[in-house]
């Protein structure tokens, strides 16, 4: 007798851990889709932030256990109640649509299409089982239990991923020219500055403008420039396109290794090849002469590039899956994600929303960091080389042109952006053009891709102006504008022209070649 009294308490905590495994195997199936990217070392995000995870690996994990041990504080009471047979009905009714749902991002087609009909289905099955066939529910329901099982060893995969990525370290954000730091005698070299707008679309630019939509900077580089109007695309990706564009060679797949080293795979050649800066422009700039400088979102500029570039700024403040940032404080990394999970089931339409003003909010600290870098490099007028990569018109859309400003919410369109670029790139010209440098410098202007409509119509952050400006098509053709030192008036090349010459083009320029289209 005093045997089965002392099993008693060990089963229960037997069964208690148990429970506690599954609630939080069941809450890492939940929140997966916030740091799904994180799992296998989580390459394409660790590539484009500049500051180390733990912040956002230490949120994750509290997100994981707080959930979890909120289920199995709600779930552990009521199984000792009468009521608790409805309520594992209930349970395995709502959970399984409601996980598919959660990750419908995996499968975004094929959820919007079946998932209505699988829950009705499966209710319908469960409900048939508990009522007529309790042999089969109770089947079902041991079933349940060894997928709660299959999910308490997720969560610890998941959790060890996590732990792992914690321990990475990121690459040099910026590196300072010597020049840089003290006041410098009026520099006296030709000047290339080589400016990539993200997204920027030949087709909204010049052949489709919408009527409202003034670009007077754009049109002014124009009227002494010359415009490709046939751009043959490299690709869709820019983490693909711009090695392309700095290399010379088409870039088809890329890794980013745990210690910051970058391999790309070129169309044709076989193998994979570490790629940093001394096979790039900026290198054979530094070999004729040029002082090189860059600026740049998204790609990790300082850390790949670094060793032939003299000045170097990278920025990315966008948010992390599950509503975190890397600059937000923990407790409101650990805190958005949940409280998205209820606003989900409350008002869909308003979470989605809520998402879409919180990237416009963090597309525009990036936006005005790196513009003031940019800003602060054309003034100093001390690099020869310059490059620029900003991120706009890019979404989200950060610009009210009705305002005349930045917005804060998600209420602008991709129109909007492009007023947003051509203001910067007003004041990115004013700078050059003040300075004694301006007969002999060399400016590009280009998109690295053209503007993905197939991306973005089902976004949230998609408006009637979008629909409206894009004619339901997508054109690859991203903008591009040359102007050369000295050239007051406007050429056009018309012909089908590969992006991918645009290295050529600098090439030609900093061996002092004449350029030839």
């Amino acid at each position: 007798m005093s045997q089965v009294i002392e099993m008693r308490p060990r089963r229960r905590k037997r069964d208690l851990v148990k429970k506690l495994c599954q609630s939080i195997g069941l809450a890492s199936i939940l929140l997966v889709m916030n740091y799904g990217d994180l799992l296998g070392g989580g390459s394409d995000v660790r590539m484009h932030v500049p500051y180390a995870l733990t912040g956002i690996c230490l949120a994750q994990l509290s997100d994981i256990l707080l959930l979890g041990l909120f289920l199995l504080a709600i779930l552990a009471p009521l199984e000792r109640t009468r009521f608790y047979p409805f309520i594992r009905l209930l349970l395995a009714i709502t959970m399984p649509p409601y996980i598919l749902w959660r990750v419908q991002a995996l499968f975004p087609a094929v959820a919007q299409n079946l998932l209505p009909f699988f829950a009705v289905l499966w209710t319908a099955l469960l409900l048939l089982c508990f009522f007529k066939f309790n042999r089969s529910y109770r089947r079902l329901i041991r079933l349940g239990d060894g997928i709660g099982i299959f999910l308490s060893i997720f969560a610890l995969f998941s959790i060890g991923q996590l732990l792992f990525v914690m321990l990475w370290r990121p690459g040099p954000q910026q590196i300072h020219a010597t020049w840089e730091s003290a006041p410098q005698p009026t520099r006296n070299h030709p000047r290339v500055v080589w400016i990539v707008f993200d997204e920027l679309s030949y087709d909204q630019l010049f052949e489709h403008r919408a009527h409202d939509l003034n670009l007077p900077n754009f049109d002014a580089l124009r009227s002494q420039s010359t415009l490709f109007t046939d751009v043959q695309p490299i690709g869709i990706q820019t983490v693909k396109i711009i090695p392309s564009l700095l290399t010379g060679r088409a870039v088809d797949d890329f890794r980013f290794t745990f210690r910051n080293q970058f391999k790309v795979h070129y169309s044709g050649v076989r193998g994979w090849h570490p790629l940093n800066g001394s096979q790039t422009v900026f290198a054979d700039a530094h070999q004729q002469g040029w002082r090189t400088a860059a600026v740049g979102w998204y790609n990790p500029y300082c850390t790949i590039y670094g060793d032939a570039i003299d000045d170097c700024y990278f920025m990315n403040l966008d948010r992390i899956d599950g509503l975190m940032a890397q600059r937000d404080p923990f407790w409101r990394n650990t805190l958005s994600p949940l409280q998205q999970m209820i606003r989900e089931v409350k008002a869909p339409a308003r979470a989605d929303r809520d998402i879409c003003t919180y990237d416009v909010r963090q597309r525009y600290h990036t936006h005005i960091d790196l513009q003031a870098h940019a800003l602060q490099l054309l003034h100093t007028d001390q690099a020869d080389f310059v490059y620029l990569h900003m991120s706009v018109p890019h979404s989200p859309n950060i610009w009210s042109r009705l305002d005349d400003n930045y917005t804060q919410f998600c209420d602008s369109s991709y129109l909007d952006n492009l007023a947003l670029a051509d203001h910067m790139l007003g004041r990115m010209l004013a700078e050059l053009q003040s300075s004694p440098r301006w007969p002999d410098t060399t400016v590009i202007v280009e998109g690295d891709h053209g503007w993905r409509t197939f991306l973005w119509d089902n976004m949230p952050a998609w408006t009637d102006e979008d629909d409206a400006a894009s004619r339901g098509v997508f054109d690859p053709r991203p903008a591009l504008l040359i102007h050369e030192p000295g050239q007051t008036q406007p050429a056009t090349n018309s012909t089908p022209w590969p992006l991918l010459n645009v290295h050529n083009v600098v090439e030609q320029t900093l061996h002092s070649q004449p350029v030839s289209y």
